[in-house]
């Protein structure tokens, strides 16, 4: 009896710890592009790392500043951005149109498109872009590789 009892005792032991180890298959969503998308309405017209995305989500408009040197890194109208658009701090984020990774920071959220666009032209007046801007020379940049037709 006394083997019966500790047999059972052991099995029952043995089975609470194997299937206790046992593998777990959890739904992970590891895409940190998957987060928030918005395209790009608007792009500084004194040359300034500045622009506003329009949020897919709830239709807001977030004013960006662009973190990286290169201007070919910054977003273009129109192009479609992915990630984490929390206020606060430089993050990564995917620009989908161009097919590259971009450092943004998001500065500050607005429910209409004209007070973003005049917070933007606020920050480059106060910070000095508009009066470093060159008006006398124009550079068109595509990233598609076709050149621009000549203007008559």
């Amino acid at each position: 009896m006394k083997r019966i009892f500790t047999f059972s005792i052991i099995a029952v032991l043995a089975a609470v710890v194997l299937t206790s180890c046992s593998k777990r298959d959890y739904w992970r969503d590891d895409d940190p592009y998957n987060d928030e998308s918005g395209i790009t309405v608007y792009i500084s017209e004194v040359g300034s790392p500045y622009s506003v995305i329009r949020m897919d989500y709830d239709g807001r408009y977030a004013i960006v500043y662009s973190q990286e040197s290169d201007k070919y890194y910054w977003p273009e109208m129109n192009d479609v951005i992915y990630g984490d658009f929390s206020v606060g701090g430089g993050r990564t984020l995917y620009n989908k149109t161009a097919g590259f990774n971009i450092r943004l920071e998001v500065d500050e959220f607005f429910d209409y498109k004209n007070d973003a666009v005049n917070a933007v032209i606020r920050r480059e007046d106060n910070e000095g872009y508009a009066k470093a801007f060159n008006n006398t020379k124009v550079s068109l940049q595509r990233r598609s590789g076709v050149q621009p037709a000549p203007i008559k």
